[in-house]
């Protein structure tokens, strides 16, 4: 089921999410119900979503990677590289605003799926940058932590005259 999005400055954003010790229907269903979210989410297209996004303090996630939305149960990032890259980021808790963000380009992680299966992969890229951002908010991070942390800018879209969307450079608390 598509469910509404908390967004700041909703508290709940800013809680440690707790981790799943029951595998069960109830798993299984917010799997299915952030997926659909984040399926629903068309502009911007959703990239990826965190439980607590949807009101629920439990450390799941799901992420668009190679264009399939693939579910994180109790992720663990195990390493970093020391290579950094810098990207434009968002966030649907965060709407309408955007900041670059420096962040490892690689990551190895450790996740479990909906069935308590461990998994471990290698990350590169976008795939690497969603999953940090999602296990941010499994953590009470948001972009924006990062962004007045790197004493980076915050952005807004605005419609120029001819109603051309452009970025502009905003003060934010």
């Amino acid at each position: 089921m598509t469910k509404q999005i908390l967004k700041t400055p909703d508290n709940m954003l800013r809680q440690r999410s707790e981790e799943v010790v029951s595998f069960d229907k109830s798993l299984d269903g917010l799997v299915s119900d952030l997926s659909e979210t984040l399926i629903s989410q068309t502009d911007p297209v959703g990239l990826g979503l965190s439980a607590v996004q949807i009101g629920v303090l439990k450390r799941v996630f799901v992420a668009r990677v190679k264009n399939r939305i693939r579910h994180f149960v109790n992720p663990k990032i195990l390493k970093f590289s020391k290579k950094e890259i810098t990207f434009l980021e968002g966030c649907f808790s965060v709407p309408e605003f955007y900041g670059h963000v420096i962040r490892p380009a690689e990551i190895d992680l450790e996740a479990q799926d909906k069935h308590g299966k461990k998994t471990k992969g290698r990350y590169t890229g976008l795939p690497a940058r969603i999953i940090q951002h999602e296990i941010d908010h499994l953590d009470g991070i948001l972009f924006t932590d990062h962004v007045h942390a790197q004493n980076g800018k915050i952005f807004k879209i605005e419609k120029d005259k001819k109603g051309k969307e452009q970025l502009v450079e905003v003060a934010f608390a």
